[in-house]
């Protein structure tokens, strides 16, 4: 490392192999750009682009002028340039201030920054990783270390969590600093001069194309991006058809980045640019489309709006700011972030066989009532449901009982339906998609075990119990409760026992053999049950929730 050259910091990324384009301006999105050519080595090909700025007046000066004499005058200034390189017939982009927005993604590898930097830093380094965890709601976390830490530091469930972003130390060799990777773009720090960009370049594309990372993280391949163009497009339009469909069982729509939400001042999309929502969620962008039919190409165009407090817009594809599950025959995929994930099958084998392990119960209850009113099919409520199985099958309903707890954040049900054997039995309907049912399965945890382990939480059971019969307070004694005596049975309206677990989705599956996997170790039998839908001639009440 020669200490005359200067220590820049640089964020990269590579464009997609057998890229074809006559001009530079190809690999950005539209806009007006100030252009200027390269000076130096004559090996070193390639041009900068750079934005004008804006300047742009704060939101919050708008409040305060309401309530001081005078006039507060402030502006903000954004810069962005993007460098583009010409390499081994590649496009390295090297981005500077908010140059990323000048890019036009779909033209450089979505995976470039995670996998490189998986094949430069150290696997004990690590600092932070970023994360998507597909539980009962998407959840994107960012966790930091105090010190360098191995992976297994930061608690990553390798069965549902994306590794989107890592930071840490590089390899010995390696010649980068602080290196961060993540999706399309790669960050480093170097010591370099201007004409080293071509050598730096080059070790950007080789350390891409390798595939040491397997020493330390192969389980990042368990669910791993879809390179398979024919398979996208069939997917793409099962995602247009359910959009158009008003379908949101399985759609949900997010920031395609961690973002500081503490300075988000609202959000909104092409259709509906002069309305700001506060919050975001699909409803309203599917709200937003009104009666017209969606086509792919119009969906991939359609933009969502992010905007801060500083009245600054940042805006991100539509298309790469949805989630969407999908299983088909074989495998099972997921739209993240513009990306199509699909899941190993060596993964899907072993989750199946602890599938397997988890018996059907033995409880016997009613099927789940359905009917069509004006035209609209309808299912019984589950609260209307553990009545009328309450009723037939003598069980006790203890639905919307909520007790709290000093370890729970919110009040808590013991269970929907309890038997006189012990039988602690959740209810949920598989209407409700991926999200309710992986809910069921936490429901079914954290009850059971905050039943074992806090004496107050079964203090105020007992009460509870007592309220439905006075001497029903003995099925959770508040002394010497052993967990061997209880089972937890999970009901699933909808499905029968021959399909209940082959019908779930796929993460709803991880979150039950996790629910069996934790609670069998502590003591708890565990058992899963369905009911089939029956049609009914519709009720004379008609207020029960729509399928």
């Amino acid at each position: 490392m020669s200490v005359e050259k200067p220590y820049v910091s640089l964020k990269a990324f590579l464009s997609k192999p057998d890229t074809e384009y006559d001009d530079l301006e190809t690999f950005l999105s539209s806009g007006t750009y100030q252009n200027f050519e390269l000076s130096g080595s004559e090996n070193l090909s390639g041009r900068l682009y750079v934005k004008a700025p804006e300047e742009k007046q704060p939101t919050w000066t708008l409040f305060i002028n309401t309530g001081i004499t005078g006039n507060l005058e402030l502006s903000n200034r954004s810069s962005s340039a993007v460098l583009l390189i010409e390499v081994n017939d590649r496009v390295v982009a090297y981005t500077f201030g908010y140059g990323r927005f000048m890019l036009e993604q779909d033209r450089f590898l979505p995976d470039f920054g995670i996998r490189t930097a998986l094949n430069t830093l150290r696997h004990d380094s690590l600092k932070s990783v970023d994360i998507f965890t597909v539980d009962r709601s998407a959840v994107q976390k960012r966790t930091q270390a105090v010190r360098s830490s191995s992976v297994d530091v930061f608690g990553i469930d390798v069965s549902k969590d994306i590794l989107r972003a890592v930071t840490g130390n590089a390899k010995e060799g390696i010649s980068f600093q602080s290196i961060s990777g993540g999706d399309y773009v790669y960050s480093f720090g170097a010591y370099i001069e201007f004409e080293d960009l071509i050598e730096t370049s080059q070790s950007l594309i080789s350390y891409y194309t390798e595939d040491s990372y397997k020493e330390q993280f192969s389980w990042v391949d368990n669910i791993r991006r879809l390179k398979n163009d024919t398979k996208k497009s069939e997917l793409d339009e099962v995602l247009r058809a359910a959009i158009d469909a008003k379908n949101a069982t399985d759609l949900a729509i997010t920031a395609p980045e961690v973002v500081s939400w503490d300075k988000i001042s609202g959000f909104s999309f092409t259709r509906s640019k002069g309305t700001v929502y506060p919050t975001l969620i699909i409803e309203d962008y599917l709200d937003s489309l009104g009666d017209d039919s969606i086509t792919l190409s119009t969906l991939k165009n359609h933009k969502l709006f992010i905007y801060d407090l500083d009245s600054n817009e940042v805006q991100h594809s539509l298309y790469k700011s949805l989630y969407f599950e999908h299983t088909d025959a074989s495998k099972t995929f997921i739209l993240f972030s513009g990306d199509w994930f699909e899941i190993d099958n060596d993964f899907i084998v072993e989750l199946d066989r602890a599938l397997a392990q988890i018996p059907i119960s033995g409880l016997e209850f009613p099927t789940v009532h359905n009917w069509t009113h004006e035209d609209k099919e309808k299912i019984e409520s589950e609260g209307d449901y553990n009545e009328r199985a309450a009723i037939l099958k003598s069980y006790h309903l203890l639905d919307k009982k909520l007790i709290k707890s000093r370890t729970t954040t919110s009040a808590i049900e013991l269970c929907d339906l309890m038997t006189d054997d012990k039988q602690l039995i959740h209810v949920k309907h598989k209407k409700g998609g991926s999200s309710g049912l992986s809910h069921l399965f936490a429901q079914g945890y954290v009850a059971a075990e905050v039943t074992i382990s806090d004496k107050e939480f079964r203090k105020k059971a007992r009460i509870k119990l007592r309220s439905i019969r006075s001497d029903l307070d003995s099925l959770i004694p508040l002394n010497g409760i052993i967990s061997s005596d209880y089972e937890v049975v999970y009901l699933v309206l909808g499905d029968d026992n021959s399909t209940v677990k082959s019908a779930l989705p796929f993460f709803s599956k991880i979150n039950l053999v996790k629910a069996f996997e934790n609670l069998t170790q502590k003591g708890f039998k565990v058992t899963i049950c369905g009911v089939a839908k029956e049609r009914i001639e519709p009720p004379a009440s008609t207020d029960e929730n729509e399928a």
